[in-house]
């Protein structure tokens, strides 16, 4: 059977609505199967095609499907939109007086300008730091940060020496591959030993750091992709150490998913926190796929207990990795 140029081009334009509204819908159904869970994080990009890609169909029909084509584009827009709002600050309530800053980095292994990141942590002021993929070479480099010395110092009459402490003494690492490297803690604010964990092997480290004597829990986590990786057996692995972990509570890392995954969500459950929302494209996959330029994801994030209301969180510069910082400003 002969068919028509229209056909043929109606025929490929099916074929491409199909391969991309799959994948889409199975997103939804993310908590059935760590593939589904995989698919949902590419919901943006995968509507950023559809919707166009139903415009195409919509041509190709009657009146009566046409609408039908028309009013799926409406609703498929509208969650796009949905999707990509931005952070909204919320009025701080008047009994948050505290402040806490706090960034996020998953420095990359392989990580060329370590020392740009070192003294952009120095001059950043943060009161605490998570951080992944933390070889052995950038420890040796981040460790520089806790030094305590002695140096001279003038005033108008005389020379004196000063004692000066490092701009974050207080650091904790806990490896998670070896090639890949460790996740880590730094803080301005001592350790609270008694009430710190670390997961060797699991992506996991936890530790409590006393601020003006009110402790506050820290967790740095690094999971696996979901799928063909192992990220539904880590997240299994790794609840059970949050039934120990009371408010408040900050947990942040790279959790190679988005916001709205299945994964992200468990671990809401078990922490009893939630994801600061607005989307936040955290890191470039130009070197994975050099033939889609400036793809994104959004897979790091913040989780914060309702102790803690968020003044402020952006995105900071490119610092050497793939990931870009996440900045926090917390009041409680």
């Amino acid at each position: 059977m002969n068919l028509s140029p229209k056909k043929i081009v109606k025929q490929l334009i099916y074929v491409l609505f199909i391969s991309l509204a799959v994948p889409f819908l199975l997103g939804f159904l993310n908590f059935l199967h760590p593939l589904f869970d995989s698919y949902s994080h590419f919901r943006i990009h995968l509507l950023l095609v559809l919707i166009p890609t139903m415009f195409l169909l919509a041509f190709f029909h009657e009146l009566k499907n046409l609408l039908i084509y028309l009013l799926l584009i409406m609703l498929a827009s509208l969650y796009l939109y949905y999707l990509n709002q931005p952070f909204k600050p919320k009025p701080i309530e008047h009994d948050k007086n505290s402040t806490l800053k706090h960034i996020q980095f998953n420095l990359r292994y392989d990580n060329p300008k370590m020392d740009s990141v070192v003294a952009y942590l120095k001059e950043s002021q943060a009161d605490v730091i998570t951080l992944q993929e933390v070889t052995k070479e950038h420890q040796k480099k981040l460790e520089a940060l806790k030094e305590e010395h002695y140096l001279v110092e003038f005033s108008e009459r005389y020379p004196h020496l000063a004692w000066r402490k490092g701009a974050y003494p207080y650091q904790a690492y806990c490896e998670f591959y070896p090639r890949i490297g460790a996740v880590a803690i730094l803080s301005k604010h001592p350790f609270n030993e008694e009430s710190s964990t670390c997961l060797q092997g699991e992506g996991l480290i936890w530790s409590q750091i006393m601020v003006k004597k009110k402790p506050i829990n820290i967790v740095s986590i690094h999971t696996r992709w979901p799928y063909p990786s192992s990220q539904a057996e880590q997240i299994q692995k790794i609840k059970p150490i949050f039934k120990d972990i009371k408010s408040p509570s900050i947990i942040a890392g790279d959790f190679n998913a988005a916001s709205w995954s299945h994964t992200v969500k468990e671990i809401e459950e078990a922490s009893n926190t939630k994801v600061i929302e607005g989307l936040r494209w955290s890191i470039s996959l130009e070197k994975q796929l050099p033939l889609l330029p400036n793809f994104k994801l959004a897979i790091d994030h913040v989780l914060i207990s309702n102790e803690f209301q968020v003044a402020n969180i952006f995105v900071e510069k490119n610092l050497g990795s793939d990931h870009l910082p996440i900045v926090s400003e917390l009041r409680y």
